[in-house]
């Protein structure tokens, strides 16, 4: 998937409101994973809690759309971190 494909993707689904949720998701999620005590399962868990948190806020209501907002930011946000890390971040062994 190119980075062109994941923002097409994003138009789609998320609402304009929506899209600064998964900027400020992507730059908490790097500040998680600088945290030492915070183990690395969590940090999707709590990108999630806090783009539904966001979306709500974001969107000026409590509501399922809203909801269904914030996790689809938190979902962007971990997908585009991740394109991020396995097409950039080469680990020892790869080729």
């Amino acid at each position: 998937m190119k980075e062109m494909d994941l923002l097409a993707l994003a138009y789609q689904y998320l609402l304009e409101d929506a899209l600064i949720v998964v900027a400020v998701l992507m730059l908490f999620g790097v500040m998680l994973k600088k945290t030492p005590h915070i183990a690395d399962w969590l940090i999707p868990w709590l990108l999630t809690v806090s783009g539904v948190g966001l979306a709500w806020g974001v969107m000026g209501a409590i509501s399922v759309q809203a909801t269904i907002q914030g996790i689809l930011a938190a979902g962007t946000a971990t997908l585009g971190h991740q394109l991020w890390k396995q097409t950039f971040v080469k680990k020892e062994g790869d080729q």
